[in-house]
């Protein structure tokens, strides 16, 4: 049958296939984006894991008879390479406004994919010649992840309907949770098996270039312009939000002045750092001062991940419904009770010997901290509407600034990762969360700003209740 014609919602035809998922494209497009984010993500975070399980380089260097260790034993050369992702990440980030800008999220983010896709699957060659390409290959792995918080603004905004904007947004912001209930679990079987930790590069090297070369085939900026949108599905995400997109300066200094926004980035830049030192040093922490093996490493870690998923996706959908409370109480309410669960849990683990005890503790810290980008996105989103892509492209350079800084303070603080070391950084942590969010409930607001006010704004008007 020959595809039927419809109305992009700008006044330009198109073609509209016969199959269009039952009036569910955006919810193929959600699953495809978040497999893509998820694959990124898992690639970024493959070297906090295997780096407890490649003792044969150890030995092999051993018998190579070479007199100086390998630099896997090396506690300086490991905080560069958990650093040089956020390197790659933040060179990524300093073009991706105007790239998203210029080229969309379709082109932009399937280029970060490929760099992706050659730093994984080129990490166990690269380990075998020069611990130089290690870092390179680490680099890469950054620049793939560089636009992942940014999209993460965009994607909801383009694809969701208003009614569904948190759900929306909380699903897609699971890739993090998501990354480790997929890779831990693998990696742990993968490292102890006869395929050892290679395989678990070129494994998941390959899947994310089949992926991302199905979201570059299929994801489209618009969903105006998509052939498997239909006209009644169209009319859902359009509602509420202006027919035209009108492309804006950005007023830079205005939303970098704006106590809201800058409220916003502090709390955000605490926050984080508690919720990267879990995602980075986890199976470190489990392994070298739980003293749990491999395998059990990879399964107990993946283990709050999923409960942190099941969370999130239950307070997007809550927050869709409520009616009797405003908006910003509700993201506030996400933000702070991510702030208390991670205060608590990392005072417990801080202050107890039981090795079970810091585990519940490790668990809970890192399943409350799930709501603290949802917080922080919908408020940004909220106030700065059809500039929303710089304000979050400011929280992911401040993402990267922490994930290239914890290392470095981790290798300074936890050299020898004794209970002790890890109990003072614990608690540094907790009282730099603290202070830094102090200020959100009194700065923050769920109006949107004058400087968004000259022209209609593409988020529609966010504020009002559906």
């Amino acid at each position: 049958m020959a595809d039927k014609v419809g109305d992009s919602g700008d006044g330009v035809k198109r073609k509209i296939s016969n199959f269009v998922f039952w009036n569910q494209t955006r919810v193929f497009i959600l699953a495809l984006s978040l497999t893509c984010l998820t694959l990124t993500q898992i690639n970024s975070q493959i070297f906090t894991f295997t780096v407890i399980c490649m003792d044969d380089l150890i030995v092999e260097n051993q018998m190579s008879n070479v007199t100086e260790p390998h630099w896997i034993e090396g506690t300086t050369e490991k905080s560069i390479l958990f650093s040089a992702t956020a390197i790659g990440a933040l060179v990524g980030l300093i073009p991706s406004v105007p790239l998203l800008n210029r080229l969309g999220v379709r082109l932009t983010l399937s280029v970060c994919g490929l760099c992706s896709t050659l730093g994984t699957f080129f990490t166990p060659i690269a380990v075998s010649w020069s611990f130089y390409l290690v870092v390179v290959c680490r680099v890469l792995q950054g620049l793939g992840i560089s636009v992942i918080l940014t999209v993460l603004g965009v994607i909801p905004t383009s694809w969701s309907p208003k009614s569904e904007y948190s759900t929306y947004l909380a699903i897609l912001s699971c890739a993090w949770q998501f990354s480790n209930v997929i890779f831990m679990p693998i990696s742990g079987i993968l490292c102890d098996s006869e395929y050892g930790w290679r395989s678990i590069y070129y494994a998941f090297g390959v899947l994310t270039g089949f992926f991302y070369f199905i979201f570059y085939m299929f994801y489209t900026d618009a969903p105006g312009v998509h052939r498997n949108v239909s006209e009644k599905e169209l009319g859902q995400i359009k509602e509420g939000k202006p027919d035209h997109a009108i492309r804006e300066t950005v007023p830079y200094k205005r939303i970098c002045t704006d106590p809201c926004v800058l409220a916003a980035w502090i709390s955000f830049l605490g926050g984080n750092l508690g919720f990267i030192t879990l995602l980075l040093y986890g199976p470190t922490y489990l392994r070298e001062v739980l003293n749990f093996d491999v395998r059990s490493t990879g399964y107990i870690n993946a283990l709050p991940y999923a409960l942190c998923a099941i969370y999130k996706f239950s307070a997007g959908k809550i927050s869709d419904r409520i009616k009797f409370a405003s908006d910003k109480t509700i993201y506030t309410f996400w933000l702070f009770s991510s702030i208390i669960g991670l205060s608590i849990g990392y005072c417990i683990m801080a202050w107890t010997t039981d090795r079970n005890i810091a585990f519940v503790a490790f668990a809970f810290a890192i399943v409350t901290s799930g709501l603290i980008i949802m917080a922080s996105v919908k408020c940004l989103a909220m106030r700065c509407q059809q500039h929303c892509h710089f304000a979050v492209s400011t929280v992911s350079f401040l993402s990267y600034c922490v994930q290239f800084i914890s290392p470095l303070g981790v290798g300074i603080m936890c050299p020898d990762n004794t209970p002790e070391q890890w109990s003072r950084a614990f608690l540094l942590i907790t009282g730099i969360m603290i202070l830094t969010n102090a200020p959100f409930p009194f700065l923050t607001t769920q109006e949107a700003a004058e400087y968004t006010k000259h022209k209609k704004s593409p988020m529609g008007e966010l504020s009002e209740k559906v």
